[in-house]
């Protein structure tokens, strides 16, 4: 009998540490993406508020210059700088509001992958974009020194593209810089991981 008695008080033993260690796991994995996705929340955030203050910075410049200034190359140049950041304005307004708002305990760590790929794939994008504007910019300059028609305002405009394709450009690849190392964080628990049809497995080397 007893031999009996110690082989299932064993197996009891073996299903009871089993099912600790995958509840201890599965807490643990929800910690890391919550932590993972306040730091998805504070990027965002920061990010946003380097971008308002340049636009800000450049709404104030360019007003105050377009003021004290005839129409010339500088007037044209500053006059670019802020039609282009009451654009940012928005854009930094709209990203602070969905930053701070975003609830980071509601989140699944479904919704917190689907949205760490989607800004991944939308800075991408905009640094594509970023290239555009400063060809563009190029493209105006060069342009200016072959027209006798407000040259001035071809080679202002043209500078002020430059000028904002190159800021944006640095923006958008260090916030996916940023993003990525974060990233780098969840792949490093997305390994322990195995995915199901019924939901996750986590995989432990003994």
């Amino acid at each position: 009998m007893r031999p009996k008695f110690v082989k299932i008080a064993f197996i009891f033993a073996l299903l009871w540490w089993t099912s600790t260690v995958i509840a201890q796991d599965s807490l643990s994995f929800q910690t890391q993406f919550k932590d993972f996705a306040k730091t998805y929340r504070q990027t965002n955030q920061t990010g946003m508020w380097i971008l308002g203050s340049w636009a800000v910075g450049n709404l104030l410049v360019g007003g105050i210059v377009m003021a004290s200034q005839p129409q010339n190359e500088a007037y044209y140049f500053n006059q670019m700088n802020a039609a282009w950041n009451i654009v940012n304005v928005g854009l930094a307004g709209m990203g602070l509001y969905q930053a701070y708002t975003l609830d980071v305990e509601g989140l699944t760590w479904q919704a917190t992958l689907k949205n760490h790929h989607q800004i991944q794939k939308i800075l991408l994008i905009n640094a594509g974009l970023d290239v555009a504007y400063m060809m563009t910019g190029l493209y105006l300059i060069e342009k200016s020194h072959n027209t006798a028609n407000l040259p001035e305002r071809l080679s202002g405009y043209g500078k002020s593209l430059l000028l904002q394709g190159s800021f944006l450009l640095l923006f958008d690849l260090s916030m996916v810089f940023v993003h990525q190392s974060n990233g780098t964080k969840m792949q490093e628990v997305l390994e322990k991981v195995q995915f199901t049809g019924n939901g996750l497995r986590f995989r432990h080397q003994f």
